[in-house]
């Protein structure tokens, strides 16, 4: 039977799985569970034992044979499709506790066989163990829960890199580490191509640890002195400085096939080219994550805010509120904004708000007090163009990015994003992202008012 705390619960957990993805898309780190099926196919997977009857930690588990496309990685349902069965599921453990699920292991985390709906609830209700019958599968590749597919395919190529290249022993302080998978392969392919080359020079063949060795010293560490001269890892604080040698090769192999100027492009070049394409992407992301929901065919300004305000209801709750943007999927945004501020706040109160509750919340606590800073500093006067709700908008934005990078929540001050927003020439992240909305709105003809 199903019972309407059950009911609250799962409305709980669906309103988690959306801060969840929502805040995945402004780190630009993944929310989904990993697949088994894929992981061990890519680590090649053979040998297993059964290990038995184990409580094991649920921040460990971060996948599932069959249902990772329904959950979060924290097993937070992403359907209302899976309501009927989750709330069964939550009804019964909590009137005759948790059954054994099973799981596969694979290094340090866990992958579910059966028993995902238990694992869910689990996690709904603070629960830190599990019994799980546990089936284990060798592998030498370290993987922890913080691990995304990439990170794993990452340490297998590292892995297999070093048994393979021995540069560990030959180079000990070396710093030959990529975030991305399948930079080692082309590393490989380079090391290769400057066997051949050397041997040609030398007429004779060259054992390959030497090749290695003389890779790293004469190919990978002069361009390395490069980057590190003109100081570019600063502009990429998110990536290694073999990220950026994997770049310039790849790159120097594109420009010089479009110029037809093989070996007359130089490294300083190719630098030059990589600070001024450095990545500004952090707003985009964001924007990305919730611009393809929008019915961007029937979508204009005029009718985005009408929907808006009948939404949620602010023209009654605060008549003087004066929110206007400047382009329609600010509104879609600044909807969002205001269900995170609900879930967060029912988890600050324990207990659920309603939703003009929320929304007087909302504007009273954040939007107001972000746009009497913006005032205090007459920071509109810098753009013309633009409302107080778009400000509003992309400090918001702003500070999620910096929090993010610097590990902080929460400990960035609006006044300090502000001055930033006044440093800002006229290609600010702003202006870059009121135009990625303009662009995105034209190229389905929507009409801009």
């Amino acid at each position: 039977m199903l019972t309407p705390q059950s009911n609250i619960e799962f409305s709980k957990a669906r309103r988690g799985a959306f801060v969840e993805d929502w805040l995945s898309y402004l780190t630009g780190r993944p929310s989904d569970l990993l697949s088994f099926e894929e992981i061990r196919q890519n680590l090649r997977l053979q040998d297993a034992a059964y290990r038995g009857l184990h409580e094991i930690e649920l921040d460990k588990i971060v996948g599932s044979t069959g249902r990772y496309r329904d959950f979060t990685r924290t097993f937070l349902p992403k359907s209302d499709g899976m309501s009927q069965r989750w709330r069964q599921v939550n009804t019964a453990v909590n009137d005759l506790g948790v059954p054994p699920i099973e799981v596969y292991k694979v290094g340090d985390v866990y992958f579910v066989r059966d028993g995902n709906h238990r694992v869910s609830v689990a996690h709904m209700n603070k629960a830190k163990t599990i019994e799980a019958y546990v089936i284990e599968y060798k592998t030498s590749v370290p993987i922890d829960q913080q691990d995304n597919l990439d990170d794993i395919l990452v340490k297998m190529d590292y892995t297999e890199f070093f048994d393979e290249t021995r540069l560990d022993t030959l180079r000990p302080g070396h710093n030959l580490l990529f975030t991305e998978p399948g930079r080692y392969r082309l590393v490989k392919e380079h090391i290769a191509f400057h066997k051949y080359l050397k041997e040609i020079e030398t007429g004779h063949e060259i054992p390959y640890e030497e090749a290695v060795g003389s890779w790293y010293d004469h190919v990978y560490m002069p361009l390395i002195d490069l980057i590190r001269e003109r100081n570019v890892l600063s502009y990429f604080p998110d990536r290694t400085e073999a990220d950026l040698y994997a770049w310039l090769i790849l790159h120097r192999a594109e420009l010089e096939k479009d110029a037809r100027s093989l070996g007359y492009i130089s490294d300083g070049e190719l630098l030059a080219e990589l600070i001024k394409d450095k990545n500004t992407s952090a707003l985009t992301r964001l924007l990305g994550y919730f611009t393809p929901k929008l019915d961007l065919q029937s979508l204009s300004l005029k009718a985005a805010r009408t929907k808006f305000l009948e939404e949620t209801q602010l023209n009654k709750i605060r008549p003087k509120h004066g929110l206007r943007f400047s382009e329609p999927a600010c509104y879609f945004l600044a909807k969002e904004h205001i269900d995170v501020h609900k879930y967060l706040k029912e988890t600050e109160i324990g207990y659920e708000m309603s939703y003009p509750e929320a929304v007087a919340s909302w504007y009273d606590n954040v939007y107001r007090p972000t746009v009497q800073l913006i005032r205090e500093h007459g920071v509109l006067n810098y753009y013309a163009d633009n409302t107080e709700a778009d400000l509003y908008m992309w400090l918001v934005s702003r500070r999620a990015v910096i929090e993010q990078g610097q590990h902080s929540l929460g400990q960035v001050s609006t006044e300090d994003i502000i001055e930033d927003l006044e440093q800002e020439s006229l290609s600010s992240p702003l202006t870059r992202m009121i135009g990625y909305l303009r662009q995105k709105l034209d190229a389905h003809h929507v009409p801009v008012a």
